[in-house]
Order: structure tokens, then sequence, then C-alpha cells
């Protein structure tokens, strides 16, 4: 009883909006069938997701004190008991197990045509079928609107249809975006008398962004808090728009067109981490930093063959610490030859916690025909594991 009480008093944040709420503060929405209750109009639904669709009623909190503590609310309408918990900010679905676990926000950034869809649709499919099942680790959609967009927005592009995935719209143009993908993760682990025991639970929020909303600092303030309250941040570098790079792979790669410099989205992001957080120009930022090389096949012919970066990892047992610290001095060398030593300094001036990676998400280069022939993914999972450590979900291990 005492926790359910603690519970309703702790600070939480929405995993669709990025506001902070209280438990006790948030209202319910009737989830009876519309034959029964008639759905009406969510002005503050329809405010922050441009979405007008009717929805089941809001029942309001009473502010009565015992109220407070209950876990569902019955609509004075139809008398149906509600267990359907709302954000108050955007009136968004909260998932089930808010106050009883964490919300983790990972931010997947990066320039236009970097990789960051592609990537996002390999690694989840990844988790589910090797990932998970590897680590005692399931990941489960929270909602319908997520498996919705995961399905039609990544996997079918990717995995059915064989083509590349359409540039991301900008949140400013198509509000849909700004919804990300939500996940339940569970850890467990073989108790003493047979069967599973739970061990360790997570939300997992996903948000993909498009490029073009981190080529301006307001716009970034705008739409994208979610990275200055983000747990984790994935910055995903295409090594294809490297000058030295480009002048190096050779004839007949495909290239894709110029985009916005890495070293900019940066800076531009390290600003609004320090605005967000009310942090001074001195203060170290303390959310951990993946800087990963996308498209890490196209650039094979300029990698020494005996880097680690060619092996895999072997994370079975936690993350894999030792090959971390072989490929992430292997891809610095590498920034540093290509002229990246801004973005190194960077990293180590302003962030407490970075690492480097390289990966392929597709394993191949479909710049040309736009169709991918057969996905082949290498290391996507590193710095994803990586983030997952450094948040202590999984424990760093040593194979030496």
């Amino acid at each position: 009883m005492w926790q359910k009480i603690k519970s309703q008093f702790q600070k939480e944040i929405c995993p669709y909006c990025f506001e902070y709420f209280y438990l006790k503060d948030t209202p319910f929405r009737c989830s009876s069938p519309p034959s029964i209750c008639t759905p009406v109009a969510d002005k503050i639904y329809q405010s922050a997701w441009a979405d007008s669709r009717p929805l089941g009623k809001v029942l309001e909190p009473t502010g009565k004190f015992k109220d407070r503590f209950k876990q569902s609310r019955r609509c004075g309408s139809c008398g149906h008991q509600s267990h359907k918990r709302l954000c108050p900010h955007c009136h968004s679905d909260l998932p089930h197990t808010t106050g009883q676990f964490k919300n983790y926000i990972f931010a997947v950034v990066g320039a236009k045509q970097a990789g960051k869809s592609h990537y996002i649709a390999v690694l989840i499919n990844q988790i589910k079928k090797q990932i998970g099942p590897n680590m005692d680790m399931l990941l489960e959609p929270m909602n319908d609107d997520t498996i919705k967009r995961y399905r039609e927005d990544f996997y079918n592009p990717v995995y059915d249809e064989k083509k590349i995935i359409d540039t991301t719209q900008s949140a400013t143009i198509d509000r849909g975006v700004q919804q990300p993908l939500v996940y339940s993760v569970t850890f467990s682990k073989k108790g003493l008398f047979g069967g599973d025991r739970l061990k360790n639970a997570f939300i997992l929020v996903f948000f993909d962004t498009a490029g073009e909303d981190l080529n301006n600092e307001d716009v970034m303030s705008t739409v994208n808090k979610y990275i200055y309250r983000s747990d984790g941040i994935l910055l995903l570098m295409d090594p294809l728009q490297i000058l030295r790079v480009r002048d190096q792979v050779p004839n007949g790669t495909a290239l894709p067109e110029k985009n916005t410099e890495t070293i900019d989205i940066l800076n531009r992001t390290t600003r609004l981490i320090q605005k967000g957080r009310e942090l001074k120009i001195t203060d170290n930022l303390s959310i951990p930093l993946a800087i990963a090389f996308s498209k890490f096949d196209a650039v094979l012919p300029l990698i020494d063959s005996q880097f680690q970066l060619h092996a895999s990892a072997n994370h079975e047992k936690g993350f894999d610490i030792d090959d971390f610290e072989a490929v992430n001095s292997e891809m610095m060398s590498l920034l540093d030859q290509w002229d990246g030593q801004e973005i190194i300094h960077l990293a180590k001036k302003k962030y407490t916690k970075y690492g480097f990676f390289g990966l392929s998400a597709l394993g191949c280069n479909p710049e040309d025909t736009k169709k991918i022939p057969n996905v082949i993914p290498h290391r996507v999972e590193d710095p994803f594991l990586w983030l997952l450590a450094q948040n202590a979900m999984i424990k760093k291990v040593q194979h030496k």
C-alpha cells in the first residue's frame, strides 16, 4: 500500500510528449465500446497530435484524497470502470506499467539520409529475433499505434517490399512522426524450480527524428525536447558524407547527396541539452552519447582487415566491454584519419560517457537502385546495448 501511495507523488515522464507529471494528476479515458458510450472530441489530444478523431470520454481526477490512489476510474455516463490512464498534457494512453517501471528514452539522431529509419527497422527486428532470445530479453510493443507504425513505416518496406524507407517527414509538416515507438523490455532468468522469473523491466522509447529537424536550433527546441530528456543519444554518422572518404572509396560507389555536417548536428544537440537542462556552458553532460558510423559496408575497402570491427561481439551474458574498447579505439583512429578530430574533441570535452561504433543495418548500399536484395545486419546492437549498460540495465562483461 505504501508503495502505491509513494508512486503517486513520483515525477514521471510521458513517453509521447516528454512532459513531466505526477500519477495523482492523471485523468483516465472511458474504454467502453462506442455503441455503449458515445465518443467525444478531445481538444487536448487534438492539439497535441493534430488528430480530431472522437475518443472515449476523459474522466478527470475528482480532487478527493482517496481518488488520488485509485488504479481506475468510473465513467459517469456508462458506469464502466476504466483502467486507461492518460498523460495530463497530451492525453495519450500511458503504459499500464506507469509508476511501476522507469521510462528510458533513446533518441536516434543524424543528418538526412544517415540511415536512422533503416537502423530502427533492423534493430527492433534483431532484438525480437536474435538479441532478445540470447540475453533472455523480451521486447513487446506497448500499444496498437506502435505495432501499426513499426509494421507500416519500418518493417514492411525493408523486409517485405525490399526497398529503402522514404525520407522521414519533418515534424513541422507531419505531427504523426512525433509519436515514438514505445516498448516494454523485460529480463528473466530461470528460477530454482524451473520456469522463468522476472528479473527486471522498463519501458523503452525510440524516437526517429527527421534529419532536417536538426538543421535549425529553434525547430529542435520546439519539436525535439525528447533529446534533452533522453537517457541515451545515438548519433548516426554516414561515412559517405565525409569528404576524405568520398575521395577514397572505389570508383562506382554510389554516393548520397551532401547533407548537414555531423559536427553541426552534434553542436546543436549539445546546446539543446545544456539549455533544456539549464546547465552552465562549463558543465559536462551526463547523457550517454553513442556515435556510430552507419553504412559500414560501403567503406570496407578503406578499413584494415585486422580491425575488430570486422568481427562480432559476444553479448550473450551482457555487454562485451573488451570488444567495445577495441572498436571504440579503432573508430576514433578512423575518424582522426578522416579529419573528424572536432567530433572526437567535442565528445571528450562535453560528455562524461561517450563511445564510437561502426555498423551496417542493411549490409548493402542501395543508393542507386533503391532496392535491398538481402538484409545482412552487422553490429546494429552494439550502441543500443552500450546505452543499456550505461544506464545499468544490463551488466558489462569481460571475456579475457
